[in-house]
């Protein structure tokens, strides 16, 4: 899927940055509106809820790059082998393929769409039902009206002058009980014998305040012989959560999030780090996800001064050089974060500046990082556990 780059209208360096901390997604309405992202939302809400699991998802590549890139693992696109392993992975299971990744995203992912957890089965209804014994009814020996409630279901005052037996006094109180029930057919009500049987599919509940009024004269009789409440369906519980409208909405928003902050790559890239580290950083908990992550290692390299050759040293030297030199607590504290934020914006602008000012500069600038880190090759591969072909 290639993305057309939407602009935000903001500036670069310092003031861009600035501008950037009061406000959020949704102030850039010439982003929010544009017609590509809509289109690709609207694909987004009407596709997912379909993919019931994760082989039909990674399918449809139009939808398997945008639910990857609201991740941040735009890197794994076609990735399919691997990613149908993370996706099945059970979240709750610490030995798990996407729990085994250094990477938290993988974990969050699984988690999010849940295709591998656990699956209680849907426990249907038991019915509910009534039995009616009815004596004495005939032609001109019949009850005049009838109230009750059954399955949920109130009926008031139904007239029954003209019902002289049993079959049409089926008939008529069940047509009554459906067209109270919004025109359903769960609840039927049928004639065996000298008794009506009173059913509820759905297991509502059992009949309550069964009233039927009779003439002085009449012989008509009615009593309750048995009562049974019944259960309503429980649900399915666990399983694939493609169809709840909160995941839904959820990778809605990370997706268009993620949108945003590549479109602020297009005009600069330090602004893009920085939001993306903003929003990131203070769910990390393992200096490993940030080694992981090459963006997220590059704004706390530069922060702390380090080289970029520092990127290719062993995963677990960088870890001894980075909690030598910070604490990972430091992302939590948001004050924190803003300073180191901050400092980061002002030292990596005036380079970016720098090169913008050559015209080979310029040309560099054009091909980005790949979002979300470099996947199993570059500085991050020794990063990420050896697990799949294990």
């Amino acid at each position: 899927m290639t993305v057309n780059a939407i602009s935000v209208g903001l500036p670069t360096g310092v003031a861009g940055w600035k501008l950037l901390q009061n406000k959020s997604v949704s102030d850039f309405k010439a982003f929010t509106k544009d017609p590509i992202l809509q289109r690709d939302l609207a694909y987004l809400r009407d596709t997912l809820p379909t993919k019931a699991t994760a082989k039909d998802l990674l399918a449809d590549r139009r939808l398997q790059e945008m639910v990857l890139k609201a991740y941040g693992l735009d890197s794994q696109v076609g990735m399919n082998a691997l990613m149908q392993k993370v996706l099945e992975s059970n979240p709750s299971d610490s030995n798990s393929v996407a729990a085994r990744m250094t990477d938290a995203k993988y974990k969050k992912l699984a988690a999010a769409l849940n295709y591998g957890g656990l699956t209680v089965p849907e426990i249907p209804a038991v019915p509910s039902t009534a039995t009616l014994q009815v004596e004495g009814i005939r032609s001109g020996q019949s009850f005049t009206s009838f109230s009750g409630t059954f399955g949920g279901i109130k009926v008031s005052n139904l007239a029954l002058e003209n019902v002289g037996n049993r079959i049409d006094l089926a008939a008529t109180l069940q047509a009554a009980f459906r067209k109270a029930d919004g025109k359903n057919s769960d609840i039927s009500v049928t004639a065996l014998g000298g008794k009506l049987i009173f059913s509820d599919a759905k297991g509502r509940g059992e009949a309550v305040d069964f009233s039927f009024v009779a003439d002085p004269e009449s012989t008509a009789r009615a009593s309750l012989a048995s009562n049974t409440k019944g259960s309503t369906v429980v649900a399915q519980q666990g399983g694939a959560k493609v169809g709840d409208a909160s995941t839904v909405e959820q990778i809605v928003s990370l997706y268009t999030q993620a949108r945003f902050e590549e479109s602020l790559g297009e005009t600069s890239e330090t602004l893009r780090k920085a939001i993306y580290a903003k929003r990131t950083l203070p769910g990390i908990t393992s200096w490993y996800s940030i080694i992981a992550d090459r963006n997220l290692a590059g704004v706390v390299q530069e922060v702390l001064g380090l080289p970029d050759s520092f990127g290719r040293l062993d995963v677990d030297q960088q870890k001894a050089m980075f909690e030598r030199r910070m604490s990972l607590s430091d992302f939590q504290d948001s004050a924190k974060l803003g300073k180191l934020l901050d400092r980061y914006v002002a030292k990596s602008s005036t380079a970016e500046a720098q090169a913008m000012a050559s015209s080979t500069g310029v040309a560099s600038l054009m091909q980005p990082v790949a979002w979300g880190g470099d996947a199993f090759t570059g500085a991050s591969a020794s990063a990420l556990l050896g697990i799949i072909y294990q």
